[in-house]
């Protein structure tokens, strides 16, 4: 009896599922819907219908290109326009330091001051010998116009003379050297000396640093160095925040060997001298005037070889990928190059298109244009 109710279970069961499967069969909801017309045909989708069903739907505004002038940015420090080692041109020991380091120098003014030791002696004796010498060679032009000497012994005694003459200009040179003195106007910035020292010939003595005019020094890339010129108005902000503005005074003509890039000098005035030699700084030199779009940084994007663009239409709403180039950002977007004058970009949606696919493309504003 156990048996026989074991039997009707499973057969009823069996029947169920059965019942189930079928109905999915015929009344499941993910198959495709059937319209039948007024006379039982069948009414086929239409192609628009189909063509709606599959193709995205984006968004898009038209950029259209602005005259930009460009920029090209430098990444360079401060340096004196002339720092020198002066050194001394005669050996003798320090008697004298009259001026302290970070003073103020002026051109010519004494740094240094040296021993005269023998050499007022020998000075001396160098004039004495010259006035000796003006003696001889007097008496010997007189006798010659007399006919008591030859020409050859008045000859002989101006050479004497003459060479007694340059003994006293080798003396005076000498003497002067033991007063070192600035070359230009600036400040002392190194002194390794102090008073006792010995200064052998071509041991400096300090250095002096020209502190105006001042430059901005930097290195600028191969592919950028014909967007320069010289005299060309240039800005350079300091690591220190501090703004100086300045003229292009050089660009070397031969690169780097090790960098491949071309040295740049910005001249900057400093008459406060409040710059200071080896401060990191950021020179913006403008170049030349190109038309260039400006965009939301949102809309950029990268294609599988890692190249910033953009997706563009075309006419007939077909994804492409736009390679561009960043001039600038900021708070309004970003400022590129690379597009035509009149572009149709993708604004909403760009990430889940791909090149080729054509979509259904809503406008930003009723004339097409960005809002």
């Amino acid at each position: 009896m156990s048996l026989r109710r074991s039997h009707i279970l499973a057969l009823i069961i069996a029947a169920i599922i059965g019942a189930w499967v079928l109905s999915g069969q015929i009344g499941n909801g993910d198959a495709e819907v059937v319209e039948i017309d007024e006379n039982g045909e069948v009414i086929e989708p239409t192609d628009t219908e189909e063509t709606a069903a599959r193709t995205p739907r984006v968004r898009a505004a038209i950029f259209h290109a602005e005259s930009r002038n460009t920029e090209v940015v430098i990444r360079g420090r401060t340096e004196a326009v002339r720092s020198v080692q002066v050194r001394a041109e005669t050996s003798g020991t320090i008697v004298e330091l009259p001026v302290e380091k970070g003073a103020s120098v002026q051109k010519g003014e004494v740094i240094c001051r040296l021993s005269l030791n023998a050499r007022d002696a020998r000075m001396a004796e160098a004039e004495a010998l010259m006035r000796q010498r003006w003696l001889e060679l007097d008496a010997a032009q007189k006798l010659a116009a007399r006919g008591h000497r030859s020409e050859t012994q008045a000859a002989a005694s101006q050479a004497a003379y003459d060479a007694a003459r340059a003994q006293v200009k080798q003396q005076e040179v000498e003497l002067s050297h033991t007063r070192i003195l600035a070359p230009f106007d600036g400040v002392l910035d190194a002194r390794p000396v102090e008073v006792g020292d010995y200064l052998q010939v071509s041991q400096p003595c300090a250095t002096i640093v020209d502190m105006d005019p001042f430059l901005v020094i930097g290195q600028v890339a191969e592919t950028d160095v014909d967007k320069l010129q010289e005299g060309t108005v240039g800005i350079a902000t300091l690591v220190t925040g501090e703004t100086v503005e300045g003229r292009v005074r050089f660009i070397s003509t031969t690169a780097d060997a090790a960098t491949r890039t071309f040295r740049v000098e910005l001249e900057v005035a400093n008459p406060d001298r409040k710059l200071r030699s080896g401060v990191t700084a950021e020179i913006k030199v403008p170049s030349a005037e190109v038309m260039a779009h400006r965009v939301p940084p949102s809309i950029l994007g990268l294609d599988d070889a890692g190249t910033i663009g953009l997706r563009i239409l075309d006419e007939n709403n077909v994804v492409h990928f736009q390679r561009v180039q960043i001039l600038a950002d900021g708070p309004a977007g970003v400022w590129v190059t690379g597009l035509p004058t009149s572009a149709k970009l993708i604004t909403v949606g760009q990430d889940f298109v791909v090149p080729g696919q054509t979509v259904d493309v809503t406008y930003e504003d009723e004339s097409g244009t960005a809002s």
